[in-house]
């Protein structure tokens, strides 16, 4: 596991991971040690409940909710902590929507691009990568 925040960690100095299933953050520990990779740090729970205590900056934001999408104090906090750059990678279209508007609200992002992936032809499902930039006009 840490599957974007693996690769990321050896670009950057610093990079964290938020993941609710301890099974996975175990993995992805593990997998860092294999590979070498000791600037990364990772906790255990619900993006909501730890991303507005970690008192961080980040220049980019990999976001991978639920179908549910983010909850409304992600997106507050994003907003908040204001990085340049946010990948976001939807499973569900919908909430994609609901969520870029929220992030997007005052100009303060736009949406460079999105790019739908079709991981399963012949199925109703897509997953999407929106691009969203600090909006500095």
């Amino acid at each position: 596991m840490g599957t974007f925040t693996l690769p990321l960690a050896q670009k950057v100095a610093q990079a964290v991971g938020i993941e609710n299933n301890q099974n996975s953050i175990t993995q992805a520990e593990n997998n860092a040690k294999i590979n070498g990779i000791d600037n990364v740090k990772f906790y255990t729970g619900n993006v909501e409940n730890i991303l507005p205590f970690l008192n961080i900056f980040p220049d980019i934001v990999v976001l991978d909710p639920p179908r549910k999408g983010c909850d409304r104090s992600v997106i507050d906090t994003l907003r908040k902590i204001n990085p340049p750059l946010i990948i976001y990678i939807s499973c569900q279209p919908s909430t994609l929507a609901r969520d870029l508007k929220k992030l997007c609200q005052e100009d303060l992002y736009k949406v460079e691009s999105i790019q739908p992936i079709d991981f399963f032809p012949q199925t109703p499902h897509v997953e999407s990568m929106a691009v969203i930039r600090h909006n500095i006009d």
